[in-house]
C-alpha cells in the first residue's frame, strides 16, 4: 500500500499517526490540533504536515484528500472518569469527524477512544460510518496487553471504505469483517473499571 497519505485529527504527539506510518508504510501530510504543547511536538514531528488547527472551523473542500483519516477525538464525553453528557458534552466532537469523512472519502479510518465509550455514543459513531460507506471492525486493548502495569483500556475503531476495498482487491485477502445490519450489537464496557 506503498503512497499511501494520511490526515491525522486530534493529532496530541501524533502517536496513533506514527502507527499507522508503520502498519500501511504511509505518510502524515497534514495534521490538526489546538493544543499547545501538541502544537510543538507536532511541528517538530512533522515540519511538512500543515496544522489544520481546530476542527470546528475547517472547511473540508480545501483541504487534500488523504487514504487514511486517523483520530483520538475527544473522550471526555464518554469516559467512565466524568459526567457521560454525551452528545450534551460540548466537547462532543465526533460530527465534525463525520463531516471530514463525508467530503473526504479515505480508503481507511483509525480512531482510538475509551473503553466507556463502548456503551455510550459508540452506536451513532459505528451508525455513521456504515451510513458513509464503512465496515466497521473495533477491539478493546488494554496497556497491560503490552506490558504496561495499568489496565487502562482503549477502543480502536478501524473503517475500511467498502467501495474502495472492492476496487482495490481487499476482500479476497479477508479484508475487514462488515457489521452492517448489527450496529447496535457490540460488547458491553466490563462494569467496576474506572480508566475510561
Amino acid at each position: 500500500m506503498a503512497g499511501l497519505t494520511i490526515g491525522s485529527l486530534f493529532s496530541g504527539m501524533g502517536g496513533l499517526d506514527r502507527a499507522a506510518e508503520q502498519v500501511f508504510g504511509a505518510r502524515t501530510v497534514w495534521v490538526s490540533d489546538i493544543d499547545k504543547g501538541a502544537c510543538k511536538v507536532l511541528a517538530y514531528r512533522y515540519p511538512h504536515a500543515p496544522n489544520l488547527g481546530d476542527i470546528t472551523a475547517i472547511d473540508w473542500g480545501t483541504v487534500p484528500r488523504v487514504g487514511i483519516i486517523t483520530g483520538g477525538y475527544p473522550c471526555q464525553p464518554f469516559s467512565q472518569a466524568g459526567r457521560r453528557m454525551g452528545q450534551e458534552d460540548e466537547r462532543h466532537l465526533w460530527p465534525y469527524v463525520a463531516d471530514a469523512l463525508a467530503v473526504l472519502r479515505p480508503t481507511f479510518v483509525l480512531f482510538e477512544n475509551v473503553r466507556g465509550h463502548l456503551s455510550l455514543g459508540f452506536d451513532e459513531v459505528v451508525r455513521d460510518l456504515h451510513q458513509l460507506g464503512y465496515d466497521v471492525e473495533w477491539v478493546l486493548i488494554r496497556a497491560s496487553d503490552i506490558g504496561a502495569c495499568h489496565q487502562r483500556a482503549r477502543l480502536f475503531i478501524l473503517g475500511v471504505n467498502r467501495e474502495r476495498r472492492v476496487r482495490s482487491g481487499l476482500d479476497r485477502r479477508g479484508g475487514v469483517h462488515r457489521h452492517p445490519g448489527d450496529w447496535r450489537v457490540f460488547p458491553s464496557a466490563p462494569q467496576g473499571q474506572h480508566d475510561g
